[in-house]
């Protein structure tokens, strides 16, 4: 993590030279910290990155959307270019003005925030980074022709394209399985590191999974710093099969969504579970992150491979979703919100009770486990039930490889031994956690 130096810019917008103090929001505000890298090196790239790929591929778009869409791209091109210069001279977080569902969610939690936190660097690092997202969403909306475009579409169906060789020997392992613990969290680990392959952490530069998957959930057992999937296996196998619910609430397209069809067909398979509920974005969110349509195109990605074992999937889990047993919950703006989970059932009591349906929740990946514990410097040995602050819909657990500076419920002494060996080890998704709570 190399730090841009400029001791003006962090004079002039006040920024601390220290870590995260503990039991403070996370923010950019601290220059040693992940939000500090994020705000003035990660998402100003990630802006960047958008802004070449509108003029890369203009023609298409033209050819696509018509040809007042050429307009539409030069002026969203200079409001994106203008959204990475508020970023970079922490810019305030504005009202949102357009008619999108959620406008009326947004301006009323920005009104609320104290006035002394509504720019980038001064906000807590999760409301701040929601805002970038949901503000590209905005500047897309508001145009005639590109409304409905997903502008991370592409690397999302490249992520997926590049994974093939992986998926195809995951597929080949799992097709005569048995039901027991060991094949179960066997599968949750898989799972877990399908999580390493994140847009969103290196600003949309493509991450190929390589080596046999089963081998690499071997290696990283020992990288697996807390792993409770066999009281998961106890909480799942206990269920009523024929009635009860797995909801997973989705984190990455390609790879590691592909591996949460693989949990649930062996969740379906195995009679763990009658139907498992698929929770995914309203809006393109944090590069990577799953909408409806990379469910279904995921789905028709494997249903017409070439290989015929990966088309024996596809339509397998085209079926499954045809008979409801896989079920695309939705659209729920909850997800794109900057509120954190513990208060959903106050923000969205309906999206909360519908969890509370569920045997179990599975919540993947880096931000579902920030908006789990919010930004937040807790102690790292405190006890995720703590953490949780009172959200407990249903019994839940967190599959999450490690790529932000905050954590719980880590053996003492272990976070200490780990910043001896890397002061940065919290931020390279080489380690993970599965954590447990029962409702």
């Amino acid at each position: 993590m190399t730090l841009p130096v400029d001791a003006d810019f962090d004079v002039k917008y006040g920024i601390i030279d220290s870590d995260t103090p503990p039991h403070t929001e996370l923010a950019a505000l601290y220059r040693k910290s992940f939000a500090y890298y994020t705000f003035r090196v990660r998402l100003p790239s990630t802006l960047s990155g958008i802004i070449a790929s509108l003029v890369k591929d203009k023609d298409e778009l033209i050819a696509r959307y018509g040809v007042d869409a050429g307009a539409d791209i030069e002026r969203t091109a200079a409001a994106i270019t203008q959204l990475r210069t508020d970023i970079l001279n922490n810019g305030a977080l504005l009202l949102f003005e357009g008619n999108e569902p959620d406008t009326a969610q947004w301006n009323e939690f920005l009104e609320k925030l104290p006035p002394q936190k509504r720019s980038y660097y001064h906000a807590c690092w999760l409301y701040a980074e929601c805002y970038m997202y949901r503000k590209i969403s905005s500047i897309f909306k508001a145009t005639a022709t590109l409304s409905s475009y997903d502008y991370f579409s592409r690397q999302k169906q490249t992520a997926a394209q590049l994974s093939t060789e992986a998926m195809m020997a995951v597929t080949r392992a799992t097709r005569q399985t048995i039901r027991n613990s060991e094949t179960f969290q066997q599968l949750l680990k898989l799972n877990l590191w399908g999580n390493r392959c994140d847009l969103s952490i290196t600003s949309g530069k493509q991450v190929k999974p390589t080596g046999d998957a089963f081998d690499l959930v071997s290696e990283l057992d020992a990288n697996l710093l807390v792993d409770a999937s066999a009281s998961i296996w106890k909480c799942i196998e206990n269920a009523d099969s024929d009635s009860s619910i797995v909801d997973i609430v989705c984190d990455n397209a390609g790879y590691e969504l592909y591996t949460d069809l693989i949990l649930a067909e062996y969740i379906i398979d195995k009679g763990l579970a009658s139907k498992v509920r698929f929770n995914v974005k309203a809006i393109p969110w944090f590069i990577s992150d799953v909408m409806e349509y990379d469910y279904h195109w995921t789905l028709e990605f494997l249903a017409k491979h070439e290989s015929e074992l990966l088309r024996d999937l596809g339509e397998k889990l085209q079926k499954f979703t045809a008979e409801g047993k896989f079920e695309v919950e939705p659209i729920e703006y909850f997800w794109t919100s900057p509120y954190e989970f513990y208060r959903m059932e106050q923000v969205q009591p309906a999206l909360y009770e519908r969890l509370a349906q569920a045997k179990l929740v599975i919540f993947k990946g880096d931000l579902n486990y920030r908006k789990l514990l919010g930004d937040f410097s807790w102690n790292n040995t405190e006890p995720f039930e703590t953490c949780l602050r009172g959200f407990k819909p249903s019994n839940l657990c967190t599959l999450r490889t490690i790529k932000a500076d905050l954590i719980c419920d880590l053996p003492p002494g272990k976070s200490e031994e780990l910043f001896a060996k890397d002061k940065e080890w919290m931020l390279t998704g080489e380690y993970g956690l599965i954590q447990f709570a029962r409702k």
